[in-house]
C-alpha cells in the first residue's frame, strides 16, 4: 500500500487573490500533481504487486530447482546401484560358470566312478549270491556223507557183532569190520570238522552277500543322487542364464537412468539462470519501486508547498469539512462521558474482542455501541453530499473502525472475498494509509493509496482525515474515503 501525504496549507497568501491567474495555475498544477500522485501510486502498487509475484515464483523456481537437485542425486544414486549391481552380477557369473564347469567335469567323472562300482557291487552281489548256493549245496554233501557215516558205524557194529557169534571162523570178518569201524570214527571227525568249518564258511559268506547287498544298494542310491545333481547343476546353469538376463535387465535400466541424470544436471543448470534472471528482475522492480517511492517524495513536497500557498483547491471544501466532522464528533463523545453513559476508559478501550466466526475478523469493544447511535446521523448524510465520497467514518487511534457506512455494514456471509467488500464494520484498518489517518495530529493530512477491495482488485484513492479529540486526548481520526 502506497500513500501519499500531503501537509496542511498555511495561512493563505494575502499578496495572491484567490480569483488571479497565479491562483488559477496553482489550483491547475495541484490538480494535475493530484492525478499525477494517484498514478504514481496505482504504478509503485502494480510494481509492488509484482515484485510479491515475483518472491513467489522466485521461491517457487528455488524450490523446483532443490527437488531438480533432488531428483539428480536420486539418479545418480540408482545409477552408482546399477553399476554397482552390474558389477556385482558379472561377478557372480563368472563365478557361477567356473563353478557349474568344474561340478559338471567333476560330476561326469563321479557319475562314472559310480555306475561302474554300482555295477561291480551288483557282479559281486551276483557271485556271492551264487557262492552262498554252492555253499548251502557243500554243506548238503556234508549232512549226507555224516548220514553215510553214521550207517558205517552201524555197519561196522553190526559186522563186529556177527564176528563175535562167528567164533574162530569170523576173525577175518572181525578185522574188516574193526578198520571199518576205525574208518567211520576217522570219517566221522573229519566230517564234524568239514562241518564246522563250512558253517563257519556258510556264515561268513552270508555275512558277505547281505554286506554286498547293502554296498550295491548304496552305489543304486548313489548313481540316482547323481542323477539328481545333474539336474540341480542344469537349475545352476539356467540360474547362471537368468542371471545373464539380469545384467542385461540392469544395462536397459542403469542407461536411461544414466541419459535422465544428464538430462536433468541440464535442467537444474537452465532453472539456476532462470532463478538468477528472476532474482535480477526483482532487484530491477525493488529500484523502480523505490523510484516511485522518491517521485512519490517529490509530489509530496510539490503538493505541500501549494498547500502552504493558501490556494484554494478542489480540497478545500472537503478539509474543511473532515475537521468541522472530527471536531463535532470529539464533542459528542465528551457529551456522552459527561452524561455517564461511559467512562473515558470504556471510549479509549483497546481490548479487541475477535467475533466468533467472522472471516475478515471482526472485533467488540466498550465504545461499539455508543459509535453505533452517534455516528450513522453524521456519516450517513455527508456519504451522500458529495459524489467523490466514497465512504465516511471514524477510526480510533489503532485503525479500528467501529462503526462503518450502511452500505459496508452488511452482515457476513461465506464467502471472505465478497465478506471483504461489504463488511468493513467492526474491522481494524492498520495498513500504512490507515494507521497513518488513525494517528496524525496535524489540521488534516490528504493521502493516495490503493484502497484493497478484495479479490485482488484494487480502486486508487484519496484519503483525507482529521484527528478527534476528547479531553485534550487524541481518540483517533475521521476519514473520507475520496474517488481521484
Amino acid at each position: 500500500m502506497y500513500a501519499l501525504a500531503r501537509v496542511a496549507p498555511e495561512p493563505a497568501n494575502e499578496d495572491l487573490p484567490a480569483d488571479s491567474g497565479a491562483a488559477a495555475a496553482v489550483r491547475d498544477i495541484a490538480e494535475r500533481f493530484g492525478k499525477l500522485g494517484a498514478e504514481i501510486t496505482d504504478i509503485s502498487g502494480r510494481i509492488s504487486d509484482v515484485t510479491r509475484q515475483l518472491d513467489g515464483q522466485t521461491q517457487g523456481l528455488h524450490r523446483v530447482v532443490a527437488a531438480v537437485d533432488q531428483v539428480s542425486r536420486a539418479n545418480r544414486a540408482i545409477q552408482q546401484a546399477a553399476e554397482g549391481a552390474q558389477t556385482t552380477a558379472s561377478t557372480v557369473r563368472n563365478g557361477l560358470e567356473r563353478v557349474t564347469g568344474s561340478v559338471r567335469l567333476g560330476l561326469h567323472s563321479a557319475q562314472s566312478d559310480i555306475e561302474a562300482l554300482s555295477q561291480g557291487a551288483q557282479s559281486i552281489s551276483q557271485a556271492l549270491a551264487q557262492a552262498v548256493a554252492d555253499a548251502h549245496k557243500v554243506r548238503a554233501s556234508s549232512d549226507a556223507i555224516q548220514a553215510i557215516t553214521r550207517e558205517i558205524q552201524l555197519l561196522s557194529i553190526n559186522a563186529g557183532v556177527e564176528a563175535a557169534r562167528s567164533g574162530a571162523a569170523g576173525r577175518g570178518f572181525a578185522v574188516i569190520a574193526a578198520a571199518v569201524k576205525h574208518l567211520a570214527e576217522q570219517t566221522r571227525d573229519a566230517t564234524a570238522l568239514s562241518s564246522k568249518q563250512l558253517d563257519a564258511l556258510v556264515n561268513s559268506v552270508d555275512l558277505l552277500a547281505s554286506k554286498s547287498e547293502e554296498n550295491a544298494l548304496t552305489a543304486r542310491r548313489a548313481s540316482d543322487e547323481s542323477q539328481s545333481i545333474a539336474q540341480q547343476v542344469g537349475e545352476l546353469d539356467s540360474f547362471s542364464r537368468g542371471v545373464v538376463e539380469l545384467i542385461g535387465e540392469i544395462d536397459a535400466i542403469s542407461n536411461p537412468t544414466r541419459d535422465n541424470a544428464i538430462a536433468f544436471a541440464k535442467v537444474g543448470e537452465d532453472l539456476r539462470a532462470l532463478v538468477d534472471g528472476v532474482d535480477h528482475s526483482s532487484e530491477n522492480l525493488d529500484k523502480a519501486s523505490q523510484r516511485a517511492e522518491t517521485l512519490v517524495s517529490i509530489s509530496e513536497g510539490i503538493l505541500g508547498a501549494i498547500a502552504a500557498s493558501g490556494v484554494r483547491t478542489a480540497q478545500s471544501e472537503l478539509i474543511a469539512t473532515a475537521m468541522e466532522t472530527a471536531a463535532r464528533i470529539g464533542g459528542l463523545f465528551e457529551q456522552a462521558l459527561d452524561r455517564g453513559e461511559l467512562s473515558l476508559t470504556d471510549l479509549f478501550d483497546e481490548g479487541y474482542q475477535p467475533i466468533p466466526g467472522s472471516d475478515p475478523v471482526q472485533h467488540m469493544t466498550r465504545f461499539v455501541k455508543l459509535c453505533d447511535r452517534l455516528l450513522p446521523p453524521i456519516q450517513e448524510p455527508l456519504l451522500a453530499s458529495n459524489r467523490r465520497i466514497v465512504f465516511c467514518a471514524a477510526v480510533d487511534r489503532n485503525g479500528f473502525l467501529p462503526t462503518h457506512n450502511v452500505k459496508y455494514s452488511h452482515p457476513q456471509g461465506n464467502d471472505p472475498v465478497w465478506n471483504n467488500a461489504n463488511c468493513r464494520n467492526r474491522r481494524i484498518f492498520d495498513d500504512r494509509t490507515g494507521l497513518a489517518a488513525a494517528r496524525n495530529r496535524k489540521p488534516f493530512l490528504l493521502q493516495t493509496y490503493r484502497r484493497d477491495m478484495g479479490g485482488g482488485q484494487f480502486l486508487v484513492m484519496e484519503d483525507l482525515s482529521a484527528p478527534i479529540m476528547v479531553k485534550g486526548r487524541h481518540w483517533g481520526g475521521f476519514r473520507f474515503g475520496l474517488n481521484v
